[in-house]
């Protein structure tokens, strides 16, 4: 009897329909209907991947609207991922900048950085330093490594915050620490230049190699300047040349400047002029005005490339653009001498203008002269002076004795002879023979100086040896 009413229980559960399973996306659109905003994003995902339903990204837009409308901070992400490359959805932007600025201020330190990124390199964008600043400052608060690095520089700009040295140190330790391999390699320069840390070559080249070998080109290329000059590793031209190399084929135009450098001069491998210009070419056209500036020179010169004055006006001009002053200085020559444009004294005198307040102390002394002839600007001796000092105690010698005579032989300057004697003698100190003849007839004489008839012969002597005729007559007519 037992086994008949088993054998009838078995039979009547075989007889029995199964219990419908529900569909799991039934299951999840119930519960982001009802609001719950994981569930949405949830849903996205499955419509995205095409996972337990057919692809639809119609369907993933949605839900991720949904998911964000509902405060899921990821699901603005993906949806601004999802507009910035048009995946799916025709791209846009404005609604890129919409989605991630929700999901930042939804508390998605993601969202923040990718927003910031966006306004401080300003190629999607128009680009806003402060809107970035403000951004970054969160995501990097937030967790996320990127923003600590990106926001680094602002501190050390004094971009929206006040300059910050220090403080961009500790960004980018805790960047690299978080294994941001580019706060990493920003570090390296950090310890390299000893700027807001002391300087320590040996700690910067650490940084680099790891940032190289994480694929950071900027890291390799630091990597290769710190082998190139043996700054806390050996120096080695070969392995700087690989790492220019390396770093030139993943995109650093600054490598392929470096690259083209050492290709130019022979150094590690075969001169190479055509090879060199190819190089200095790649580097002006990826952005690094130091490549402009070299490709220029080539062109003027016809070495390596066709001489076209034309073209290495252009790139003279692109040079001094991006920054490479001696671009700046070599468009005012052009000007000056009606080489490849035409002539202008005034766009020289610009030109001039414009590399000495970059620091190009050429263009210094370069904007002096045209002061002091009244050349393309109004004549101005003291404004010519004033130039010349700065080039002078920037190391231009012969910008020295140049400013003693002015202080000659110009009314319109103070006749210090104080002045005079130290300025001749600092140049005769660094070798112009022609002012030691100034300064042995300052101490023959007693001007600026105590008398001094002995001193006087020694410098006349040495100006003699220099090759100054009217120093040697001076010993023949004061020695004995």
């Amino acid at each position: 009897m037992a086994e008949l009413l088993g054998s009838v229980l078995v039979l009547l559960m075989a007889a029995a329909p199964a219990e419908k399973k529900e569909d799991p996306t039934a299951v999840l659109k119930k519960s982001c209907d009802k609001g719950a905003a994981a569930d949405c994003y949830q849903l996205a995902l499955m419509y995205a991947r095409g996972e337990g339903v057919t692809r639809d990204t119609g369907k993933a837009e949605g839900f991720l609207k949904k998911a964000c409308e509902g405060g899921y901070g990821q699901g603005c992400y993906d949806l601004g991922e999802m507009y910035r490359t048009g995946a799916g959805v025709d791209k846009d932007l404005d609604k890129t900048v919409m989605f991630f600025e929700r999901a930042c201020t939804g508390g998605l330190a993601q969202g923040c950085t990718e927003l910031g990124l966006m306004f401080q390199v300003g190629k999607e964008v128009p680009r806003d330093l402060g809107r970035a600043a403000d951004v970054l400052q969160k995501g990097c608060e937030g967790g996320v490594a990127k923003s600590c690095t990106a926001l680094a520089p602002m501190y050390q700009d004094g971009v929206r915050f006040p300059k910050d040295a220090a403080r961009a140190a500790d960004l980018l330790k805790k960047a690299c620490a978080a294994a941001d391999a580019e706060g990493c390699g920003r570090l390296g320069v950090v310890y390299r230049e000893g700027d807001g840390l002391p300087k320590d070559p040996v700690r910067a080249s650490e940084l680099f190699r790891k940032a190289c070998d994480a694929g950071v080109s900027d890291g390799c290329f630091n990597l290769g300047l710190a082998h190139e000059g043996g700054q806390g590793v050996p120096k080695d031209a070969p392995r700087a040349l690989a790492l220019f190399k390396q770093a030139c084929e993943a995109g650093e135009p600054r490598a392929c400047h470096s690259l083209g450098l050492m290709t130019r001069d022979g150094v590690a491998v075969a001169r190479d002029m055509t090879r060199a210009g190819a190089l200095f070419k790649q580097a002006c056209e990826g952005g690094a005005a130091s490549g402009c500036q070299e490709l220029a020179l080539l062109q003027f010169l016809g070495r390596g490339v066709p001489r076209d004055v034309a073209q290495a006006a252009a790139h003279f001009d692109k040079a001094c653009a991006g920054g490479d002053m001696r671009g700046c200085v070599a468009m005012g020559e052009l000007y000056a001498g009606g080489r490849g444009v035409a002539p202008d004294r005034q766009k020289s005198a610009a030109y001039y203008k414009q590399a000495c307040n970059g620091g190009e102390l050429s263009g210094c002394s370069l904007l002096a002269l045209l002061f002091q002839k009244g050349e393309g600007v109004s004549r101005d001796v003291p404004q010519a002076a004033a130039l010349y000092r700065r080039s002078c105690e920037g190391g231009m010698l012969a910008d020295c004795a140049t400013l003693a005579r002015l202080h000659q032989t110009e009314a319109d300057l103070p006749r210090d002879v104080a002045r005079i004697f130290q300025l001749y003698k600092r140049a005769c100190d660094g070798g112009l023979n022609a002012s030691c003849a100034e300064v042995a007839f300052l101490y023959e004489t007693g001007q600026g100086v105590t008398r001094d008839p002995v001193r006087a012969i020694a410098l006349y002597k040495q100006a003699c040896t220099g090759g100054d005729q009217r120093a040697c007559a001076k010993v023949r007519r004061m020695e004995p």
